[in-house]
């Protein structure tokens, strides 16, 4: 090819065809410059595809490392939630009883242990530190795929420093509780060597003293009034982590429409917005709600906190009340929080025969306390069941002011109630 051009190149010139040479000459020029132009173009092109491939590559190993950290933090949740649920009957049962079962020394001992054995998460940081030192993190610079990265890896910075004060605090208790020197502690850390029921008896004064000592108690209301904030933490991780997940599984850098539903349950802890779940296997979060009760003419009846259930025993009466409500303000009289993003209240509910009826009610800040707000009735049946009530039918209560967040009106016939679970969902 290029003797073909010579020779053109060398007859135009001998046949005196300056002018012809001169533009052939030129569009040699030209057709040069395209080539290069091509190689450079395809060289750019293998150079961008290598870089996209290396990004995709530290990308991968992110979305591998997440993978495992839900793993992690979804069985860390689970056992906190667990450990939360079971103070209140632990202590309850401490409060009321005047014999300890053998039952309720190892419900103790298996707490005692649980809350004792401390938990820590620990992410897998690798692929996020080498993409970082890489450089090719810019490349990703002011996507929404970055911003979500930093947010999980801020996160997981930040309650890694919330689980250090919190197992340290559970760490230093436990120690004064076990150089206490109680007399038959054996039996709290093994219950199974009690014997008889003579035995059994003998021991009540030592057990009772090793459960309700101050130490002991420090280790409860760590684990009951301090966990809660871990577990939203631990459940904002969950949500942030998976939306990575899919965003980098399926080359995805900047948000769409199910990046937002799927981050719609993030939870602001220092927002206006209400927190989704009010009781978790029978237990209120005390981080977000109190609970409260009262009857007609102060007649008294029975809340129960059992194991991962909250019980209601009420005698008949004219009408009886227990609620959830956002958590006491000395600087507002009837504290509210926006619940009007949710679609949907679920409350998880069992009756003690069957039959049970009650209603289910919500309070706006103004809503006055004479029993005119909007009531939903519910008939139980003996066994577990998932109960989904629309919010819309609790107009006109004001869900941007939302005060009481679930409440449970009895009237007339004596009931008792067991509730698991009470959740707003989207």
């Amino acid at each position: 090819m290029i003797k073909l051009f010579r020779k053109i190149r060398q007859r135009l010139l001998t046949e005196n065809k300056f002018s012809k040479y001169l533009l052939y000459a030129i569009g040699e020029i030209v057709l040069v410059v395209i080539g290069i132009l091509i190689a450079l173009q395809i060289n750019n092109w293998n150079q961008n595809k290598l870089e996209q491939d290396a990004l995709t590559g530290y990308l991968n190993s992110i979305s591998k490392n997440i993978k495992e950290d839900i793993k992690k933090t979804e069985f860390l949740k689970t056992n906190r939630i667990n450990e939360i649920s079971r103070i209140p009957h632990l202590t309850s049962t401490l409060f009321i009883s005047e014999y300890l079962e053998r039952t309720d020394i190892k419900f103790a001992s298996e707490t005692l242990s649980a809350i004792s054995n401390l938990d820590y998460f620990t992410s897998d940081l690798s692929g996020f530190e080498s993409i970082k030192n890489s450089g090719y993190l810019r490349k990703l610079q002011g996507l929404d795929l970055e911003n979500l990265l930093y947010k999980y890896y801020n996160l997981v910075q930040e309650i890694g420093l919330k689980e250090k004060d919190y197992n340290e605090i559970l760490r230093n208790a436990y120690s004064n509780f076990s150089s206490q020197g109680f007399e038959k502690n054996i039996y709290i850390s093994y219950p199974d060597y009690i014997g008889d029921t003579q035995e059994l008896t003998n021991l009540q004064p030592y057990l009772k003293e090793i459960l309700n000592h101050p130490t002991a108690y420090v280790m409860y209301d760590q684990t009951y009034f301090k966990g809660p904030a871990l577990i939203v933490q631990l459940e904002n991780l969950i949500i942030i982590g998976n939306e990575i997940v899919r965003m980098i599984d399926n080359n995805i850098k900047t948000f769409d429409d199910a990046s937002t539903k799927n981050l719609e349950n993030y939870f602001e802890i220092s927002g206006t917005e209400g927190y989704s779940k009010v009781l978790t296997k029978g237990v209120e979060n005390t981080m977000f709600f109190n609970g409260g009760y009262a009857s007609a003419g102060n007649k008294p009846f029975e809340i129960i906190y059992g194991i991962y259930e909250y019980t209601m025993n009420v005698p008949k009466n004219d009408w009886t009340v227990v609620y959830f409500r956002n958590p006491s303000n000395a600087m507002v009289e009837r504290p509210t929080k926006d619940f009007s993003s949710y679609k949907t209240l679920k409350l998880e509910l069992k009756g003690d025969k069957g039959g049970e009826t009650v209603s289910v009610a919500l309070k706006d800040a103004d809503a006055p306390d004479d029993g005119s707000e909007t009531k939903v009735p519910l008939i139980l049946s003996n066994k577990w069941e998932t109960y989904e009530i629309p919010l819309s039918e609790f107009k006109p209560t004001n869900l941007k002011e939302l005060y009481i967040v679930a409440s449970f009106i009895f009237s007339d016939d004596a009931n008792r109630i067991n509730v698991r679970n009470i959740e707003y969902v989207k």
